[in-house]
């Protein structure tokens, strides 16, 4: 099948972009194009003056009207492609994927052709405002060696004293086995097919652009598509641009992302009945 490999990116990890693009242009696995979409305007940088990132040969800059926040890196493309027989990799502009990346989860899909399949999901004790119980069986988290634990001291000593919000330490193969979930996380990269989104995906109310996964695994959701997460994959190398306007620990609509994400879930349930 046709590979498309989507994704987006904010104004400051422009800098620092080339790394993460090398990487995807790295990738072992045959694709058919790279697609970087960079809106004309950002909600969160109404200062932005609309000159585009200079980028690596074999990436095309597409130039959408609208932004639709960090969903851009895949609905975009959806959208162009509907009704093709394409697959699509989603990934995020502050991650290093190494090259074999891409091929492990096409392979890790094993025929299973109409379910996303992520490396990375949000488990029910990740979120749990999400009642749904997933499908059977679940993916089996990977034990946590001392190393992870000592980093995470040492990153939770870091907010106590700094206040400063840091990401949890990287996790060595996250899941040891493959099982279904709800909550694609994008930073792991994603497969799925155009046809996975319809266009209402497109129409994201305020607060809820700002949290991608939730948005787009939820409209996976309502429309039957299964989430597959594949197992032995680790977390991928952040680049230097990670920190840059993380949405993590960012206040938006005057929403931060605990309550952005309850605000998510709440619009699925009530609008679509999903995650019940």
């Amino acid at each position: 099948l046709p590979l498309i490999v989507s994704s987006t990116a904010i104004p400051s990890r422009v800098d620092p972009l080339e790394p993460v693009l090398s990487a995807i242009l790295a990738q072992v696995v045959s694709r058919d194009e790279v697609r970087l979409h960079i809106p004309k305007r950002y909600r969160r940088f109404p200062d932005y003056d609309g000159t585009p990132p200079v980028v690596p040969a074999g990436v095309r800059i597409v130039r959408p009207d609208d932004d639709l926040g960090p969903a851009s890196k895949v609905l975009f493309a959806a959208e162009d492609l509907r009704g093709t027989d394409t697959d699509i990799v989603y990934c995020d502009d502050d991650r290093i994927y190494p090259p074999d990346w891409f091929a492990r989860m096409l392979a890790a899909r094993d025929g299973r052709t109409d379910h996303c399949v992520a490396t990375h999901v949000l488990l029910p004790e990740d979120l749990e405002f999400v009642r749904q119980p997933p499908l059977d069986p679940a993916p089996v988290l990977s034990g946590k060696s001392l190393s992870f634990y000592s980093e995470l001291l040492n990153i939770k000593l870091v907010q106590l004293t700094t206040g400063q919000t840091r990401p949890k330490p990287r996790i060595k193969e996250r899941f040891a086995q493959p099982g279904y979930a709800e909550i694609a996380e994008g930073f792991g990269a994603v497969l799925v097919r155009p046809d996975f989104f319809d266009a209402s995906a497109l129409d994201i109310p305020p607060i809820l652009w700002s949290v991608d996964d939730i948005w787009l695994s939820g409209q996976m959701r309502r429309r039957g598509v299964p989430i597959w997460c594949a197992a032995g994959f680790e977390e991928p190398r952040p680049s230097n641009g990670a920190d840059f306007d993380a949405l993590y620990d960012a206040q938006l609509d005057g929403s931060g992302r605990h309550d952005a994400n309850r605000a998510c879930v709440k619009y699925m349930q009530e609008t679509y009945g999903i995650w019940r």
